[in-house]
């Protein structure tokens, strides 16, 4: 455990991006309810920016950057405002984010492991001589030899893509849903999907170091899910405890008084 907080407290050094990525994971995972009119405010923020953004580049006027910043500001205020509203996009745009991830590292998985079912370079000399005894020709042989490794190549890639352009559908789909049970559940549905969002941001995070085996990668971020949503709704139940200990010693006092 010690060697492995120290690889990934040495990448958190050297990218800065990797730090901020651990950090807001940390506090999804652990922290997700608390912190969430946070989480709504920089993601209602962040669509403000990029609303700012695509009117400067409409516009090609450099000081449309001050709009972007101050759309950015309005937005976040907003998304705290409304807090239905914001809870929708932030419920689902957090969910959309956390299942895309999770079927990229599928598809990157699936691609890397067709790639390493290539032949090495002595294998594929044997294939090359066999296929040259058997045609007879040295440009037929080589075109048969790499046709046949590009044809594998591009099999796996379209199967990935395929995983993906799935993925992206269902993540579409996960995010309407977990938006429309967030304005409905509220807390019960937050601690969820806020623990898995957290968990997937982490585990991305470790595989980028450690390059993680699929089957490592799910049951570790099933386990750091599970974990989330234990340690939130432990807190969520002391602290919904301790303000109903609080209110009871007022209503005590009121009696006595």
């Amino acid at each position: 455990m010690p060697e492995v907080i120290t690889r990934l407290t040495d990448a958190a050094a050297q990218s800065p991006t990797i730090a901020v990525f651990m950090l807001a994971g940390c506090l999804l995972l652990f922290a997700g309810l608390t912190v969430f009119k946070g989480v709504q405010f920089v993601i209602c923020a962040m669509l403000g920016g990029l609303v700012g953004l695509a009117i400067r580049e409409v516009s090609g006027r450099q000081e449309m950057i001050y709009v972007a910043a101050v759309l950015a500001l309005v937005f976040g205020v907003i998304g705290v405002w409304k807090y239905k509203t914001a809870l929708y996009i932030a419920g689902s745009l957090c969910t959309f984010c956390a299942v895309s991830l999770w079927f990229l590292k599928r598809a990157y998985s699936m691609v890397r492991q067709g790639v390493a079912a290539i032949p090495d370079a002595d294998t594929l000399l044997k294939l090359w001589v066999e296929q040259l005894k058997e045609k007879g020709d040295l440009a037929a042989a080589t075109r048969s030899v790499i046709g046949e490794q590009t044809a594998q190549i591009l099999e796996e890639l379209k199967s990935a893509i395929q995983v993906l352009e799935r993925g992206l559908l269902i993540a579409f789909l996960a995010g309407i849903v977990v938006g429309v049970l967030a304005l409905l559940l509220g807390d019960y549905i937050i601690i969820p999907f806020t623990s898995v969002a957290g968990a997937v941001l982490l585990i991305s995070m470790a595989d980028r170091v450690y390059d993680l085996e699929a089957a490592v990668y799910n049951t570790v971020l099933l386990v750091m899910a599970l974990f989330g949503i234990v340690f939130q709704s432990v807190h969520k139940w002391n602290h919904k405890n301790v303000k109903k200990d609080r209110r009871h010693r007022s209503e005590k006092r009121t009696r006595r008084a």
